[in-house]
C-alpha cells in the first residue's frame, strides 16, 4: 500500500503472525509467548487504525474483528494451556 511503512513504523500483519507460529517463535516462553501474540493481534488492528481513514469500510470491519478478539483469545488460551498440560 502507498506509503504504508511511512505511516506505521512497526509493522504486523496476519501472514507475519502465521510465520511466527509456524516457526515456533510464541512457543517459549509459556504465558509471556501468548501475552506476546495478543500484543501482535492488536497491533495488527492498532496499524490498520493508523493507516486508514477512521470512517472508511477497512477500519469498520476491523473494529468488528476486535471485538471477536478476546472470546477468541480466551478459547486459545485454554486450549494452549491444555496442550502443555498433556506434554
Amino acid at each position: 500500500a502507498p506509503g504504508y511503512y511511512d505511516v506505521v513504523k512497526n509493522p504486523m500483519d496476519f501472514s507475519k503472525i502465521t510465520e511466527k507460529i509456524e516457526n515456533g517463535e510464541y512457543d517459549d516462553d509459556g504465558s509471556k509467548a501468548v501475552s506476546s501474540l495478543y500484543e501482535d493481534f492488536l497491533l495488527v488492528f492498532d496499524n490498520c487504525d493508523l493507516y486508514n481513514d477512521e470512517e472508511g469500510e477497512v477500519v469498520e470491519e476491523a473494529a468488528r474483528l476486535l471485538g471477536l478478539l478476546p472470546e477468541t483469545y480466551s478459547t486459545v488460551c485454554k486450549s494452549f494451556v491444555k496442550k502443555r498440560k498433556y506434554t
